[in-house]
């Protein structure tokens, strides 16, 4: 892909979604979607992700070099085995999201994560700082919702199956009025287990 010579990219890094996780949750929303749309943007199927490290604004030229740092952390790093915990409201009072709760068997995303993190920085980029919280965003609440719709969010139930993880996406966002839309930059292939 040709980038505009210092053209600033909004980017972030991800994992994709196995079918057997995302099928369910798009059931899910789909309904939800149909029932209830009022004051709740819900994820568009095609933006569904985990988030391992928001980058921000990012110089375009930075772009070829980024992608062959993020190759080479990732030729060596296995998949991620993950499960969902459920769907939640956060934070708890007052909640601005909906988002389904992740688990890994082991510490190695969050290692991960730290990697990605310290790859970026070299580049003089300053990521999001926050520490990784699992989990996968599946609607933006813009005002308060009835009190009968957080109950049946919360008590939606989620295969609780392990999945491997193994699909990660140096995604482009772009801001519209009518929702994000995220590109993927490259596409990057982990170690099966």
């Amino acid at each position: 892909m040709d980038f505009v010579k210092n053209m600033q990219l909004r980017t972030f890094i991800a994992l994709e979604i196995p079918d057997i996780h995302k099928q369910p949750v798009l059931n899910y929303l789909s309904v939800w979607s149909r029932i209830h749309n009022n004051g709740i943007n819900w994820v568009a199927p095609e933006n569904l992700h985990l988030t391992l490290l928001f980058i921000g604004e990012t110089p375009s030229g930075d772009i070829p070099d980024l992608q062959d740092a993020l190759f080479n952390l990732i030729i060596k790093t296995p998949c991620f085995d993950l499960k969902c915990l459920g769907f939640e409201l956060f934070p708890a009072r007052e909640p601005r999201l909906i988002w389904i709760k992740m688990e890994s068997a082991n510490n190695g995303i969050f290692t991960f994560a730290k990697e990605l993190n310290r790859a970026v920085r070299e580049f003089g980029l300053e990521p999001d700082s926050k520490s990784l919280k699992l989990h996968i965003t599946a609607g933006r609440i813009k005002t308060p919702q009835p009190v009968w719709l957080e109950q049946e969010i919360m008590k939606s139930e989620l295969p609780k199956d392990y999945a491997f993880y193994d699909t990660v996406t140096f995604y482009q966002s772009i801001l519209k009025p009518t929702g994000p839309v995220y590109l993927p930059l490259q596409q990057f292939n982990m170690i099966k287990k």
